[in-house]
């Protein structure tokens, strides 16, 4: 059986407003806007809470009916941008 993967939270330094089912984020230091698809945004939703990349694709392969495989593949993308733009931080950060 593999570990978990660390938990991780989004940053406290954003603005976000939903806007007709999907997000819209403001960076507040950077000055930039985000917008994220229907299912970015739900996992921005779980992001809310410290998460782990296994729980986040246990709860997409529930709600979309996925495959965990490609579902984790996509994941660990979205969560690689999101890293690299300064949105998201391991939690107790």
């Amino acid at each position: 059986m593999s570990e978990e993967s660390p938990r991780i939270i989004r940053c406290d330094d954003l603005l976000e407003a939903d806007v007709n089912g999907e997000i819209v984020a403001l960076h507040i230091d950077k000055g930039q806007c985000y917008g994220m698809n229907n299912v970015a945004s739900r996992i921005w939703q779980l992001l809310a809470e410290p998460t782990s990349p296994e729980q986040i694709c246990a709860t997409l392969a529930r709600e979309y009916d996925v495959e965990l495989a490609a579902c984790r593949a996509d994941v660990d993308a979205l969560l690689a941008d999101l890293k690299s733009e300064g949105l998201i931080k391991p939690a107790g950060q």
